[in-house]
């Protein structure tokens, strides 16, 4: 075997030129070691938080902004899965995109056409804005993610949006209230506008309701967003019950997010959550506008000042609709006392033309009466003249008293007493028509003061009537009961029969003078004016409901006291 030898001034060259190439090789790695700590730097002071992902979605790189970002320590992240910065409900989705995004690189932004979120390390989500790029790492090609959290700038936005549609609903909102709408009309053009507001719209379900004289019950007067399957809340709630009750009772706003939350009924059976924001005038709850929200939704300040504004114009709605009804109803009663001073003026002058040769005529009938032979054709004749006489003497009197007026003579009486010996007088037609009379007397307080006499006419009107409108037998109920009326009691003598009942388009008319419904029997359309009459003079009023084919109920209603 040839044996290689090298002399000495060799190896020392070939030691010298070892030396040289560690001292090149040293100096390049210092020079590298110098470039990754200028990167670094430069890695650690850019603005946005950075990541860089290979192809399979390992995170190779991050710097501090993104630790910080995600809420990771230092390292921590290095190695891991990129998923672990994505919400698990955007996962599938983003391995896809990553994919197609490595089959050809290059720069972009993302989140032109889907919502990007980040996954904190303790379970929270925010909005992100990211912009891709890709460069070259160890001869490995990688996606460079610069991810920005968008929160406040969203918060903006959404703020910005919202603002712009409550003003456009409140603008719509306070137009329809200046149009000469019905009431029903602009609560469901009101409440369609309400829940279109973003968050509100998510159930896309409400209601408004009113505070009813008397009972103080919330009645529903508009809803929105239950099918005919579904079924609608809180028609009719007493104050102080459930959610809706209490923010009328307290003219407070009451927000919960969750149906198991203050209901005192039966809740709905999806889960949902309410706002419920009293209407309010002055000193007074009109009613109240029941929206509802997603279960779970937060309580928003610009939310609740929206709906409260929009409670305000519902407020100035109905004060001006009860005025108008009030300005209605008082031009009603004007013309009403226009026709009575009329009537007033004629019976004037038509009482004394008439009162003396009736008087008269009803006196010599009387004296015929007395000395006409029994049985004869004159004993006949001679009683249908006093009977005639006595119904015009009774009808003559009457319309003195509506267009004149009487004195009072007031004094206790018990209502109860009086009402029996009214139905007395009745009790044989009852018996013979089938009618079938009962009794409901509530009244604690039976003893009320009145002028007993114009009382009992009154009432006996009513009953006539009532007992009239059932020539073929039915039921006649008398009742009675206390009831409040903006804040005064009263006695209530409710006189209900089960006859034909009176078209709608008559009702306004029963009250007026010589309006009679009976047709050709002997009535002079004066029993209801007379009984209206005594009961406005005692300081009360009458209601009427009636449906035809039904029946119709008269309340009389005294004040007490």
């Amino acid at each position: 075997m040839k044996s290689t030898s090298i002399t000495r001034e060799q190896l020392e060259q070939q030691l010298a030129d070892m030396r040289n190439s560690l001292q090149a090789l040293e100096k390049c790695r210092e020079a590298l070691e110098q470039r990754k700590g200028e990167y670094q730097k430069l890695l650690e002071t850019a603005p946005d938080a950075m990541v860089f992902v290979n192809r399979q979605g390992t995170i190779v790189l991050v710097n501090v902004q993104l630790e910080k970002m995600f809420g990771y320590d230092a390292g921590e992240l290095l190695g891991r899965d990129l998923g672990c910065l994505i919400p698990e409900r955007f996962r599938d989705k983003h391995r896809k995109l990553l994919a197609r995004y490595f089959e050809q690189p290059g720069s972009r932004p993302m989140g032109l056409i889907y919502e990007i979120y980040g996954l904190r390390r303790d379970g929270t989500d925010f909005p992100a804005d990211i912009s891709l790029s890709c460069l070259k790492m160890d001869e490995e090609t990688v996606a460079v993610a610069a991810v920005r959290d968008i929160t406040d700038r969203k918060q903006v936005e959404e703020k910005l949006e919202h603002n712009y549609h409550i003003q456009r609903v409140t603008s719509s909102v306070l137009k329809i209230a200046l149009e000469p709408l019905p009431l029903d009309e602009q609560f469901d053009r009101i409440l369609d506008l309400t829940l279109t507001i973003p968050h509100l719209s998510l159930q896309s379900k409400g209601g408004i309701c009113l505070v009813e004289e008397g009972t103080g019950d919330l009645v529903m007067k508009a809803i929105r967003g239950f099918g005919p399957g579904e079924r609608p809340p809180c028609l009719r709630i007493a104050q102080g019950q459930c959610l809706c009750g209490k923010a009328v009772a307290t003219g407070k706003v009451i927000f919960s997010n969750c149906l198991e939350e203050g209901h005192d009924i039966e809740p709905l059976p999806f889960p949902h959550g309410h706002y419920c924001v009293p209407i309010l005038s002055g000193e007074r709850t009109l009613g109240l506008i029941n929206v509802f929200v997603k279960e779970g939704h937060k309580r928003k300040e610009s939310e609740e000042e929206f709906l409260v504004a929009i409670a305000n114009t519902l407020a100035g709605i109905i004060e001006r609709h009860r005025a108008n009804e009030e300005k209605a109803m008082l031009q009603e009663q004007l013309m009403q006392m226009e026709k009575m001073v009329a009537l007033g003026r004629l019976t004037a002058n038509v009482a004394h033309e008439i009162r003396n040769p009736l008087t008269a005529v009803g006196g010599f009938a009387r004296r015929l009466q007395k000395n006409v032979h029994l049985g004869s054709r004159g004993e006949e004749y001679v009683a249908i003249i006093v009977a005639e006489v006595a119904r015009l003497e009774k009808i003559l009197n009457n319309v003195l008293i509506i267009s004149n007026g009487a004195e009072l003579a007031r004094k206790r009486e018990n209502i109860h007493v009086l009402l029996d010996e009214v139905l007395r007088l009745y009790e044989f037609l009852c018996r013979e028509r089938s009618i079938m009379v009962t009794r409901t007397y509530e009244l604690t307080e039976p003893a009320i003061l009145i002028d007993r006499e114009h009382v009992r006419e009154a009432v006996m009107n009513v009953v006539a009537n009532a007992i009239d409108s059932m020539a073929r037998g039915g039921r006649l109920r008398v009742a009675t009961s206390e009831e409040t009326v903006a804040g005064k009691p009263y006695a209530d003598i409710a006189i209900q029969d089960s006859g034909a009942g009176i078209p709608e388009e008559q009702l306004q008319m029963i009250f007026e003078p010589f309006f009679t419904t009976k047709g050709s029997q002997k009535r002079a359309g004066l029993g209801l004016v007379l009984a209206k009459k005594v009961v406005e003079e005692h300081g009360g009023f009458i209601r009427v409901k009636s449906r035809v084919g039904e029946g119709t109920t008269l309340n009389l209603l005294f004040p007490v006291g």
